[in-house]
Protein backbone atom coordinates (compact mmCIF):
# COMPACT_ATOMS: atom_id res chain seq x y z
CA UNK A 1 0.00 0.00 0.00
CA UNK A 2 1.62 3.45 -0.95
CA UNK A 3 2.73 5.64 2.00
CA UNK A 4 0.68 8.72 2.75
CA UNK A 5 2.81 11.95 2.83
CA UNK A 6 1.86 14.81 5.15
CA UNK A 7 2.17 18.19 3.46
CA UNK A 8 2.93 20.00 6.78
CA UNK A 9 6.24 18.18 7.19
CA UNK A 10 7.91 20.06 4.35
CA UNK A 11 7.62 23.59 5.85
CA UNK A 12 8.92 22.41 9.27
CA UNK A 13 11.86 20.64 7.67
CA UNK A 14 12.65 23.78 5.67
CA UNK A 15 12.62 26.01 8.74
CA UNK A 16 15.06 23.75 10.55
CA UNK A 17 17.44 23.82 7.60
CA UNK A 18 17.24 27.63 7.46
CA UNK A 19 18.08 27.96 11.19
CA UNK A 20 21.07 25.66 10.86
CA UNK A 21 22.37 27.62 7.91
CA UNK A 22 22.04 30.90 9.79
CA UNK A 23 24.06 29.56 12.71
CA UNK A 24 26.79 28.40 10.37
CA UNK A 25 26.93 31.84 8.77
CA UNK A 26 27.67 33.63 12.15
CA UNK A 27 31.38 34.42 12.27
CA UNK A 28 33.27 32.54 15.03
CA UNK A 29 34.93 35.77 16.17
CA UNK A 30 31.55 37.40 16.88
CA UNK A 31 30.43 34.48 19.08
CA UNK A 32 33.70 34.55 20.98
CA UNK A 33 33.36 38.31 21.52
CA UNK A 34 29.92 37.81 23.09
CA UNK A 35 31.30 35.21 25.51
CA UNK A 36 34.26 37.45 26.39
CA UNK A 37 31.97 40.42 27.09
CA UNK A 38 29.78 38.31 29.39
CA UNK A 39 32.82 37.08 31.31
CA UNK A 40 34.11 40.66 31.72
CA UNK A 41 30.76 41.78 33.17
CA UNK A 42 30.77 38.87 35.65
CA UNK A 43 34.33 39.68 36.73
CA UNK A 44 33.49 43.35 37.24
CA UNK A 45 30.50 42.41 39.41
CA UNK A 46 32.65 40.08 41.52
CA UNK A 47 35.31 42.77 41.97
CA UNK A 48 32.65 45.27 42.98
CA UNK A 49 31.28 42.94 45.65
CA UNK A 50 34.78 42.51 47.09
CA UNK A 51 35.50 46.21 47.22
CA UNK A 52 32.14 47.57 48.42
CA UNK A 53 32.49 49.01 51.95
CA UNK A 54 29.80 47.78 54.39
CA UNK A 55 27.49 50.46 55.74
CA UNK A 56 28.87 52.31 58.77
CA UNK A 57 27.03 51.62 62.06
CA UNK A 58 25.85 54.65 63.96
CA UNK A 59 26.73 55.22 67.63
CA UNK A 60 23.47 53.75 68.99
CA UNK A 61 23.86 50.57 66.92
CA UNK A 62 27.43 50.14 68.13
CA UNK A 63 26.33 50.51 71.77
CA UNK A 64 23.51 47.96 71.34
CA UNK A 65 25.89 45.47 69.70
CA UNK A 66 28.35 45.90 72.56
CA UNK A 67 25.66 45.37 75.21
CA UNK A 68 24.53 42.22 73.41
CA UNK A 69 28.12 40.90 73.37
CA UNK A 70 28.28 41.53 77.11
CA UNK A 71 24.99 39.63 77.63
CA UNK A 72 23.19 42.62 79.16
CA UNK A 73 20.30 42.59 76.68
CA UNK A 74 19.95 39.12 75.16
CA UNK A 75 21.56 35.73 75.54
CA UNK A 76 24.75 34.88 77.38
CA UNK A 77 27.88 37.08 77.36
CA UNK A 78 30.61 36.40 74.82
CA UNK A 79 34.31 36.88 75.52
CA UNK A 80 35.43 39.41 78.15
CA UNK A 81 32.72 41.66 79.60
CA UNK A 82 32.25 44.13 82.48
CA UNK A 83 30.35 42.81 85.49
CA UNK A 84 27.91 44.77 87.66
CA UNK A 85 26.61 42.65 90.49
CA UNK A 86 26.37 42.15 94.26
CA UNK A 87 29.25 40.19 95.77
CA UNK A 88 27.38 39.30 98.98
CA UNK A 89 24.47 40.83 100.91
CA UNK A 90 25.70 43.84 102.81
CA UNK A 91 28.69 44.32 100.58
CA UNK A 92 27.10 47.07 98.52
CA UNK A 93 27.27 47.51 94.77
CA UNK A 94 30.15 45.68 93.07
CA UNK A 95 31.93 45.84 89.74
CA UNK A 96 34.39 43.57 88.04
CA UNK A 97 35.18 41.55 84.95
CA UNK A 98 33.96 38.28 83.56
CA UNK A 99 34.95 36.02 80.68
CA UNK A 100 32.87 33.34 79.01
CA UNK A 101 34.03 30.79 76.43
CA UNK A 102 31.39 28.53 74.82
CA UNK A 103 32.24 25.00 73.73
CA UNK A 104 30.28 22.14 72.23
CA UNK A 105 26.63 22.75 71.40
CA UNK A 106 25.72 24.71 74.55
CA UNK A 107 28.54 24.22 77.05
CA UNK A 108 30.60 27.09 78.44
CA UNK A 109 33.44 28.02 80.81
CA UNK A 110 32.89 31.22 82.81
CA UNK A 111 35.23 33.11 85.12
CA UNK A 112 34.26 36.21 87.11
CA UNK A 113 35.90 38.49 89.64
CA UNK A 114 34.24 41.43 91.42
CA UNK A 115 35.01 43.95 94.16
CA UNK A 116 32.39 45.91 96.11
CA UNK A 117 32.30 49.39 97.59
CA UNK A 118 32.49 47.83 101.09
CA UNK A 119 35.69 45.92 100.27
CA UNK A 120 33.96 42.58 99.72
CA UNK A 121 35.32 40.55 96.82
CA UNK A 122 34.47 37.32 95.06
CA UNK A 123 36.08 35.06 92.45
CA UNK A 124 34.17 32.23 90.80
CA UNK A 125 34.60 29.70 88.01
CA UNK A 126 31.70 27.79 86.43
CA UNK A 127 31.85 24.98 83.89
CA UNK A 128 28.59 24.00 82.22
CA UNK A 129 28.91 20.83 80.16
CA UNK A 130 26.93 20.40 76.91
CA UNK A 131 23.38 19.25 77.58
CA UNK A 132 22.42 15.62 77.02
CA UNK A 133 19.33 13.39 76.90
CA UNK A 134 17.70 15.40 74.08
CA UNK A 135 18.81 18.69 75.74
CA UNK A 136 16.96 17.83 78.95
CA UNK A 137 19.95 17.18 81.21
CA UNK A 138 22.57 19.70 82.35
CA UNK A 139 25.66 19.11 84.48
CA UNK A 140 27.56 22.07 85.95
CA UNK A 141 30.66 22.43 88.14
CA UNK A 142 31.47 25.45 90.33
CA UNK A 143 34.36 26.71 92.44
CA UNK A 144 34.08 30.00 94.36
CA UNK A 145 35.95 32.12 96.90
CA UNK A 146 34.37 34.96 98.90
CA UNK A 147 35.99 37.47 101.24
CA UNK A 148 33.40 39.41 103.26
CA UNK A 149 35.34 41.16 106.05
CA UNK A 150 32.46 43.11 107.56
CA UNK A 151 29.15 41.20 107.71
CA UNK A 152 26.65 42.79 110.08
CA UNK A 153 25.30 40.86 113.05
CA UNK A 154 22.54 42.01 115.43
CA UNK A 155 21.99 38.88 117.52
CA UNK A 156 19.41 36.13 117.19
CA UNK A 157 15.64 36.52 117.31
CA UNK A 158 12.86 38.84 116.24
CA UNK A 159 13.45 41.09 119.24
CA UNK A 160 17.14 41.76 118.50
CA UNK A 161 18.14 45.40 118.96
CA UNK A 162 19.63 47.46 116.13
CA UNK A 163 21.82 49.22 118.71
CA UNK A 164 23.62 45.90 119.20
CA UNK A 165 25.07 46.12 115.69
CA UNK A 166 28.37 44.26 115.37
CA UNK A 167 30.30 42.73 112.49
CA UNK A 168 32.33 39.61 111.71
CA UNK A 169 34.59 38.37 108.94
CA UNK A 170 33.17 35.64 106.69
CA UNK A 171 35.39 33.80 104.18
CA UNK A 172 33.92 30.69 102.54
CA UNK A 173 35.69 28.71 99.83
CA UNK A 174 34.29 25.67 98.09
CA UNK A 175 33.24 23.83 95.00
CA UNK A 176 30.93 21.13 93.76
CA UNK A 177 28.63 19.93 91.05
CA UNK A 178 24.92 19.90 90.31
CA UNK A 179 22.70 18.00 87.88
CA UNK A 180 19.42 19.43 86.57
CA UNK A 181 16.89 17.61 84.42
CA UNK A 182 13.83 18.96 82.60
CA UNK A 183 11.05 16.46 83.24
CA UNK A 184 8.56 18.44 81.14
CA UNK A 185 8.12 21.89 79.68
CA UNK A 186 7.55 23.46 83.10
CA UNK A 187 8.92 20.94 85.63
CA UNK A 188 12.61 20.49 86.39
CA UNK A 189 14.33 18.52 89.14
CA UNK A 190 17.92 18.48 90.28
CA UNK A 191 20.45 17.96 92.98
CA UNK A 192 24.06 18.40 93.84
CA UNK A 193 26.91 18.08 96.30
CA UNK A 194 29.46 20.70 97.29
CA UNK A 195 32.20 21.19 99.83
CA UNK A 196 32.38 24.46 101.78
CA UNK A 197 35.28 25.53 103.98
CA UNK A 198 34.20 28.53 106.08
CA UNK A 199 36.55 30.72 108.10
CA UNK A 200 35.24 33.40 110.45
CA UNK A 201 37.07 36.28 112.08
CA UNK A 202 36.61 39.55 113.91
CA UNK A 203 34.82 42.31 112.05
CA UNK A 204 36.77 44.89 110.08
CA UNK A 205 34.90 47.78 111.71
CA UNK A 206 33.98 47.88 115.38
CA UNK A 207 32.45 46.76 117.46
CA UNK A 208 33.31 43.19 116.53
CA UNK A 209 30.92 40.32 117.23
CA UNK A 210 32.87 38.87 120.16
CA UNK A 211 32.66 42.19 122.02
CA UNK A 212 28.89 41.92 122.57
CA UNK A 213 28.00 38.26 122.00
CA UNK A 214 29.19 34.87 123.21
CA UNK A 215 28.78 31.19 122.23
CA UNK A 216 25.90 30.98 124.71
CA UNK A 217 23.71 33.32 122.63
CA UNK A 218 25.47 32.90 119.24
CA UNK A 219 26.33 29.21 118.63
CA UNK A 220 29.55 28.65 116.72
CA UNK A 221 31.26 31.79 117.95
CA UNK A 222 33.83 29.68 119.81
CA UNK A 223 35.17 28.29 116.50
CA UNK A 224 36.82 30.03 113.57
CA UNK A 225 36.59 27.29 110.92
CA UNK A 226 33.82 25.00 109.66
CA UNK A 227 34.02 22.30 106.97
CA UNK A 228 30.67 21.41 105.43
CA UNK A 229 29.50 18.87 102.89
CA UNK A 230 26.21 20.19 101.52
CA UNK A 231 23.82 17.83 99.70
CA UNK A 232 20.86 19.39 97.86
CA UNK A 233 17.69 18.18 96.15
CA UNK A 234 15.21 20.50 94.46
CA UNK A 235 12.11 20.62 92.27
CA UNK A 236 10.92 23.68 90.34
CA UNK A 237 7.75 24.40 88.38
CA UNK A 238 8.29 27.52 86.28
CA UNK A 239 5.56 28.60 83.86
CA UNK A 240 6.32 32.31 83.75
CA UNK A 241 5.77 33.74 80.28
CA UNK A 242 8.23 34.54 78.93
CA UNK A 243 11.11 33.27 81.06
CA UNK A 244 13.33 36.03 82.38
CA UNK A 245 11.37 39.28 82.52
CA UNK A 246 7.81 37.99 82.75
CA UNK A 247 4.33 39.43 82.99
CA UNK A 248 2.30 36.31 83.60
CA UNK A 249 2.64 32.82 85.07
CA UNK A 250 4.31 31.60 88.21
CA UNK A 251 7.27 29.86 89.82
CA UNK A 252 6.99 27.22 92.55
CA UNK A 253 10.17 25.86 94.15
CA UNK A 254 10.98 23.44 96.97
CA UNK A 255 14.52 22.60 98.12
CA UNK A 256 15.92 20.27 100.75
CA UNK A 257 19.50 20.61 102.08
CA UNK A 258 21.67 18.59 104.42
CA UNK A 259 24.69 20.39 105.91
CA UNK A 260 27.10 17.90 107.45
CA UNK A 261 30.00 19.41 109.46
CA UNK A 262 32.99 17.10 109.06
CA UNK A 263 35.00 18.03 112.16
CA UNK A 264 32.25 18.94 114.62
CA UNK A 265 28.94 17.11 114.16
CA UNK A 266 27.31 19.42 116.72
CA UNK A 267 26.88 21.97 113.94
CA UNK A 268 25.27 19.69 111.37
CA UNK A 269 21.67 20.49 110.39
CA UNK A 270 18.96 20.14 107.74
CA UNK A 271 16.97 22.80 105.90
CA UNK A 272 13.71 22.82 103.94
CA UNK A 273 12.77 25.88 101.84
CA UNK A 274 9.65 26.56 99.77
CA UNK A 275 8.98 29.54 97.51
CA UNK A 276 5.94 30.61 95.49
CA UNK A 277 5.90 33.49 92.99
CA UNK A 278 2.74 34.47 91.10
CA UNK A 279 2.43 37.13 88.36
CA UNK A 280 -1.03 38.55 87.64
CA UNK A 281 -1.39 40.74 84.52
CA UNK A 282 -3.94 43.55 84.76
CA UNK A 283 -6.11 45.07 82.00
CA UNK A 284 -3.11 46.56 80.22
CA UNK A 285 -0.25 44.22 79.37
CA UNK A 286 2.38 46.46 80.96
CA UNK A 287 0.74 46.48 84.42
CA UNK A 288 1.43 43.43 86.61
CA UNK A 289 0.80 42.43 90.23
CA UNK A 290 3.68 40.27 91.51
CA UNK A 291 3.25 38.20 94.69
CA UNK A 292 5.80 36.06 96.48
CA UNK A 293 5.97 33.88 99.58
CA UNK A 294 9.12 32.28 101.04
CA UNK A 295 9.48 29.95 104.01
CA UNK A 296 12.66 28.37 105.41
CA UNK A 297 12.56 25.73 108.14
CA UNK A 298 15.63 24.14 109.73
CA UNK A 299 15.89 20.93 111.71
CA UNK A 300 18.49 19.73 114.21
CA UNK A 301 18.93 16.84 116.57
CA UNK A 302 18.82 17.36 120.34
CA UNK A 303 22.58 17.77 120.69
CA UNK A 304 23.06 19.99 117.61
CA UNK A 305 22.96 23.69 116.84
CA UNK A 306 23.16 25.95 113.79
CA UNK A 307 26.10 28.37 113.53
CA UNK A 308 25.03 31.99 113.83
CA UNK A 309 26.21 32.89 110.31
CA UNK A 310 24.14 30.10 108.67
CA UNK A 311 20.80 30.89 110.33
CA UNK A 312 17.96 31.92 107.98
CA UNK A 313 17.79 35.73 107.85
CA UNK A 314 15.27 38.47 107.04
CA UNK A 315 16.24 41.94 105.89
CA UNK A 316 17.83 43.44 102.79
CA UNK A 317 17.08 43.72 99.09
CA UNK A 318 15.77 40.15 98.68
CA UNK A 319 13.40 40.04 101.68
CA UNK A 320 12.56 43.13 103.80
CA UNK A 321 13.90 46.10 101.85
CA UNK A 322 13.31 48.63 104.62
CA UNK A 323 15.78 46.84 106.92
CA UNK A 324 19.51 46.19 106.44
CA UNK A 325 20.81 42.80 105.30
CA UNK A 326 20.67 40.05 107.95
CA UNK A 327 18.75 42.32 110.34
CA UNK A 328 16.89 39.36 111.91
CA UNK A 329 18.23 35.79 112.23
CA UNK A 330 16.77 32.62 113.71
CA UNK A 331 16.07 28.98 112.94
CA UNK A 332 12.97 29.63 110.81
CA UNK A 333 11.75 32.49 108.64
CA UNK A 334 8.68 33.69 106.75
CA UNK A 335 8.79 36.34 103.99
CA UNK A 336 5.99 37.83 101.86
CA UNK A 337 6.38 40.41 99.09
CA UNK A 338 3.90 42.23 96.85
CA UNK A 339 4.68 44.58 93.96
CA UNK A 340 2.64 46.61 91.49
CA UNK A 341 4.82 46.85 88.40
CA UNK A 342 4.34 48.94 85.28
CA UNK A 343 6.54 49.56 82.23
CA UNK A 344 6.60 53.21 81.07
CA UNK A 345 9.38 52.57 78.51
CA UNK A 346 10.94 49.63 76.69
CA UNK A 347 13.88 49.03 79.04
CA UNK A 348 12.43 50.72 82.15
CA UNK A 349 10.24 49.20 84.85
CA UNK A 350 8.69 50.95 87.87
CA UNK A 351 7.22 49.35 90.98
CA UNK A 352 5.65 50.14 94.32
CA UNK A 353 6.17 47.37 96.85
CA UNK A 354 5.21 46.06 100.27
CA UNK A 355 7.28 43.52 102.26
CA UNK A 356 6.44 41.59 105.41
CA UNK A 357 8.34 38.92 107.31
CA UNK A 358 9.64 37.50 110.54
CA UNK A 359 12.01 34.94 112.08
CA UNK A 360 11.22 32.48 114.85
CA UNK A 361 12.91 29.93 117.08
CA UNK A 362 9.95 27.53 116.80
CA UNK A 363 8.02 26.46 113.70
CA UNK A 364 4.75 27.04 115.52
CA UNK A 365 5.61 30.75 115.72
CA UNK A 366 5.71 31.18 111.93
CA UNK A 367 2.33 32.89 111.84
CA UNK A 368 1.07 36.30 110.68
CA UNK A 369 1.42 38.01 114.07
CA UNK A 370 4.14 40.55 114.88
CA UNK A 371 5.35 40.79 111.30
CA UNK A 372 7.98 43.35 110.41
CA UNK A 373 7.06 45.31 107.30
CA UNK A 374 8.41 47.85 104.84
CA UNK A 375 7.21 49.61 101.69
CA UNK A 376 8.61 51.82 98.97
CA UNK A 377 9.10 52.54 95.28
CA UNK A 378 11.72 51.44 92.79
CA UNK A 379 13.04 51.84 89.26
CA UNK A 380 14.58 48.92 87.33
CA UNK A 381 16.48 48.55 84.06
CA UNK A 382 15.25 45.43 82.28
CA UNK A 383 16.39 43.11 79.52
CA UNK A 384 15.13 39.85 78.06
CA UNK A 385 16.82 37.89 80.87
CA UNK A 386 15.19 39.90 83.66
CA UNK A 387 16.25 42.82 85.83
CA UNK A 388 19.79 44.03 85.14
CA UNK A 389 19.90 46.93 87.60
CA UNK A 390 17.56 48.50 90.17
CA UNK A 391 17.35 51.52 92.46
CA UNK A 392 14.78 51.47 95.29
CA UNK A 393 13.81 53.57 98.29
CA UNK A 394 12.19 51.72 101.21
CA UNK A 395 10.64 52.79 104.52
CA UNK A 396 10.41 50.82 107.77
CA UNK A 397 10.11 51.50 111.49
CA UNK A 398 13.91 51.69 111.71
CA UNK A 399 14.63 53.66 108.51
CA UNK A 400 12.62 56.56 107.16
CA UNK A 401 14.14 56.19 103.70
CA UNK A 402 16.62 53.41 102.94
CA UNK A 403 18.30 53.54 99.50
CA UNK A 404 19.08 50.28 97.72
CA UNK A 405 21.25 50.03 94.59
CA UNK A 406 21.65 46.50 93.32
CA UNK A 407 21.87 44.19 90.34
CA UNK A 408 18.98 41.84 89.63
CA UNK A 409 15.50 41.87 91.12
CA UNK A 410 14.10 41.16 94.56
CA UNK A 411 12.17 38.19 93.14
Amino acid sequence: MPAVRNSAVRPMRGAALLAAATMLMVPPSHAMAQETRTEIIRQEQADKLRTVTPPELNRAEKIVNRLEDWGWLTGEPRGVYPLLDTVYPGGGFAAGLGARKPFGDDGAISVIGAYSINSFWRAQTDVTLPSFASNRGRLSLTAAYLNAPDVKYYGIGQDSDKDDTTSFGYTPFGGGGRLDFDVSRYLSVGGGVKYIDVKTDSGATGPSIEERFSPADSPGLELDQFKYVNSTARAVVDWRQPLGYSGTGGLYRVQFDVFRERDNDRYSFRSLEAEVTQLIPLTRANWVIALRGLTTITDIDDSEAIPYFMLPAVGGGKTLRGFPDFRFRDRHRLVMNAELRWTPARFLDMAVFYDAGKVAARKSDLDFRDLENSFGIGMRIIGLKGYAFRVEVAHSREHAARLLVSAGGAF
